[in-house]
């Protein structure tokens, strides 16, 4: 070993949110696999925001307790705690504003490096970054945890708003037409997008302005999950471009997925699944921040049950708290005698379950999901066909990406404009679209599904795609 050689420190700065988070340093460690040589030169580095009131149980939490015990050149750097900011317009202003915060800590942070910093990773929503990582001369990439539709939508709201007087997309019937691009339902806009004249979307205008000066986008998806995507962002197709400068590099690396190491071997959800035939069980479950109120649970429970098919239901109800997941939910919200009337092919769970080993077991056939882009990755790699029921953020178009562009999902109708109302005859239809035997969409939707697992599975392996884009941005950030 060549005692000499100068180490590269890679410093990344994630979100506290578990859904940016994670998939972020599970990046960290494949560029660490990649440069795994007798002669590594990289080290990696995390800043750490600090959350108020930081629940020491939290999926993020326990991700970084485990992090420290694989014996990796990874070194935790948590940043001292920043008063969240109380005025703010939007979540996306909240975070973005609440980084801000932080840039001279963190400008402090990478002054200190005990070796040359030869790249820094910022999260989607921490652009602002950027001007710290300039002042040092520190080329900056862009974590982005969404698809790459999503990505692309982004680089090119300049031209949308510069075409048109500022609209509300929900209010009109229109496609958006995006170079590269399927022709986007305005329905399908992303929460965020909606209204031009929204807070929301001039966030993202400010973030689609500061990503041009990045050297790079990590993109966790990649060219056979969105090919039309990765095609016209690998061309450098946007309108953010000035004179002079150049596209960022794109490094497509998904799917990237956490998958740990499992303790739930003994979990009742997992018990259950062992009595089920195989593919048999629809899995409804939506994410972190997802649940519902009374009418809406009854009208799941009663789609359940008229549809025949058996179902494993994470029950979930609304956290008043800003910024904190669904809590426990209590069974009597449901219909009278539902628990009963559905015992042995229907289980309701009240709490956490472990969604990765859920969608891995042999006997879920399908998969209810608010299109969450981690769920939708983790239902990919295990191959479970999709119904999407988009709740928030960049979900809708995600459910419009699955039904009509990856063909691994089929179309739920949800009333967007009452808050994602889903009737119960509208979920009964699309499990049984998905679930009934005979059923020629469902058939279909399961070899595309099939076939997508195959890909994904292909694409992270030696030699595939995702990781040769790995190994690329490795050999890029190992430069001194």
């Amino acid at each position: 070993m060549d005692n000499n050689k100068e180490h590269a420190c890679v410093y990344f700065l994630p979100i506290y949110a578990p859904g940016h988070l994670i998939s972020m340093l599970e990046v960290a460690k494949g560029i660490l696999q990649c440069n795994s040589t007798p002669s590594n030169t990289i080290s990696i580095h995390i800043l750490l925001t600090q959350p108020e009131n930081s629940d020491k149980a939290s999926p993020v939490s326990s991700y970084l307790q485990s992090l420290q015990t694989e014996n990796l050149p990874i070194h935790l750097h948590p940043l001292p705690f920043v008063e969240p900011p109380h005025q703010f317009h939007c979540i996306e202003d909240f975070v973005t504003s609440h980084i801000r915060l932080y840039l001279p800590h963190i400008k402090a942070a990478l002054s200190a490096s005990p070796s040359p910093v030869s790249g820094l990773v910022v999260d989607m929503f921490a652009s602002n970054v950027i001007s710290v990582a300039n002042e040092l001369n520190i080329p900056t990439y862009i974590y982005f945890s969404s698809t790459a539709t999503f990505l692309s939508l982004t680089l090119h709201l300049s031209s949308l708003q510069g075409k048109k007087d500022p609209i509300n997309f929900s209010e009109v019937e229109e496609e958006i037409c995006i170079p590269g691009l399927m022709p986007i339902p305005s329905k399908s806009m992303p929460d965020p997008l909606l209204d031009m004249k929204s807070a929301s979307y001039k966030c993202f205008m400010y973030h689609a302005h500061r990503y041009i000066e990045a050297k790079g986008f990590i993109i966790n998806s990649n060219i056979h999950i969105e090919t039309k995507a990765v095609e016209a962002l690998t061309q450098g197709v946007t309108d953010q471009l000035r004179p002079g400068t150049k596209f960022p590099e794109i490094y497509p690396v998904g799917p990237v997925i956490s998958f740990g190491k499992s303790n739930v071997q003994e979990h009742e959800c997992l018990q259950w699944l062992d009595r089920q035939p195989a593919k048999s069980v629809l899995f409804l479950c939506f994410g972190s921040m997802g649940a519902f109120d009374m009418s809406q649970v009854r009208q799941i429970a009663i789609g359940l049950e008229q549809s025949g098919h058996r179902f494993l239901w994470v029950l979930r109800m609304p956290n008043t708290e800003f910024l904190r997941g669904s809590i426990d939910a209590n069974l009597e919200i449901l219909p009278e005698g539902f628990v009963e009337r559905t015992k042995g092919r229907g289980l309701v769970w009240p709490s956490w379950a472990p969604q990765i080993d859920i969608l891995s077991h042999q006997a879920i056939g399908g998969f209810v999901t608010h299109c969450g882009w981690n769920s939708i990755l983790e239902s990919l790699w295990f191959g479970v066909p999709m119904i999407p029921w988009p709740l928030y953020a960049e979900q809708h178009l995600n459910a419009f990406m699955l039904v009509n562009e990856i063909h691994v999902a089929v179309k739920l109708e949800v009333d967007r404009k009452n808050k994602g109302f889903v009737s119960a005859m509208d979920l009964k239809q699309a499990i049984k679209q998905l679930m009934d035997p005979g059923s020629e969409e469902g058939i279909r939707t399961r070899v595309r599904v099939e076939e997508m697992m195959s890909a994904c599975r292909k694409a992270v392996q030696r030699g595939g795609v995702s990781s040769v884009y790995l190994q690329k941005l490795a050999a890029e950030l190992g430069k001194v």
